[in-house]
């Protein structure tokens, strides 16, 4: 897969480097030095180029990318301007970072594939880390629904999913895979001794297999349910 990041601030960059250890071949463009110092070594390509001028676009094969994104964060008229040079020359799928409400409102009637709000997806993922026992990280599916990431509720530690079934179909919860601790982590160390613990997804999750101390949980379904879930679940 192919694709191209326009704007590397925190948004921009860290995509651009997910999609990369992802395996995709990233193109990424910054108006800023500085910024396509940090990445050029984490992506296959990155130039720096004036997003004043959109001309130099069309030497860059946009209409061969599986993606282009605009993920430009502070100007409405360079990420306007660089969207419409970017369906000009024939992109497939077309990304945007929405600036405002107005830029939204354009970009939808532009038809854009997607439209990302970046802060808004990191606030709904924090406020369900802040309203539910455990949960690490969270994702707003809309209609009342979340994915979330959590902590295996103590109630539940060295049972499987055999022996809990019962308790997943009470809330209507589904269990989609475990994150689970490397037997032996390797990480970098801080000062103070701590540690950043690599995980290992599980995949799959078989019906015999234990839950362990550590593990973090990614659990589908109605955010009551999830919630009453950890809950009624949590060991104190």
């Amino acid at each position: 897969m192919k694709c191209c990041i326009i704007g590397l601030g925190v948004f921009g960059r860290n995509l651009a480097v997910n999609l990369a250890q992802l395996g995709a071949e990233v193109l990424a463009i910054d108006r800023r030095e500085d910024n396509v110092s940090l990445i050029k070594d984490e992506v296959g390509a990155a130039i720096i180029m004036d997003f004043a001028d959109t001309s130099p676009l069309a030497r860059l094969a946009i209409d061969e990318m599986d993606a282009v994104v605009v993920a430009i964060g502070d100007d409405f008229e360079s990420s306007m301007a660089m969207t419409v040079k970017a369906q000009e020359l024939g992109a497939k799928r077309i990304v945007c970072r929405v600036l405002s409400p107005m830029h939204a409102r354009l970009l939808r009637l532009m038809k854009v594939d997607r439209l990302v709000i970046p802060e808004e997806v990191a606030a709904r993922g924090l406020a369900h880390s802040l309203l539910m026992r455990g949960v690490v990280d969270g994702f707003d599916m809309g209609s009342g629904h979340a994915i979330i990431e959590a902590d295996v509720p103590g109630k539940l530690l060295g049972r499987n999913l055999s022996q809990t079934a019962d308790i997943f179909k009470k809330h209507d919860v589904r269990l989609v895979t475990i994150k689970r601790r490397n037997d032996r982590p390797i990480g970098t160390f801080f000062k103070g001794g701590d540690i950043e613990v690599n995980r290992r997804t599980l995949g799959v999750i078989n019906l015999g297999d234990t839950f362990t101390e550590g593990d973090i949980f990614v659990l589908f379904g109605a955010e009551k349910g999830l919630r009453d879930f950890l809950d009624e679940n949590s060991a104190d």
